[in-house]
């Protein structure tokens, strides 16, 4: 699985505009991989991220809205997104011109492979 994990995320970083995407255990919000910029704190964003998912996803359940596909944050300077399963989460930077469409995408066949 290792292997699978780690071309996700190689896909992932190619996408034009990705700063940095990563694999996380939702439940600890502990990277399991990652490639990010050395400017980023990996495990700082990991953490949160996890937890604003985990959070997000039992506020659409609770909601009626169903299970949460994906969670996207945009800020002045960028986005995050977070897509995952029960148990891990994928977790991509991207700076704000970024093909979102195409960070979707990639993001969507991540989470597949994590299946």
């Amino acid at each position: 699985m290792a292997d699978e994990l780690n071309t996700a995320l190689d896909r992932l970083s190619h996408v034009p505009g990705v700063r940095g995407a990563m694999i996380v255990e939702i439940g600890t919000g502990v990277p399991i991989v990652e490639e990010i910029e050395a400017s980023v704190a990996g495990g700082a964003v990991a953490a949160l991220a996890a937890a604003l998912y985990q959070r997000t996803a039992e506020a659409a359940r609770s909601g009626g809205f169903g299970g949460l596909e994906v969670m996207h944050l945009e800020a002045e300077h960028g986005h995050v997104l977070v897509a995952g399963t029960a148990e891990l989460a994928v977790i991509v930077l991207a700076d704000p011109d970024a093909q979102l469409g195409m960070v979707r995408l990639e993001t969507a066949r991540a989470v597949e492979g994590l299946r």
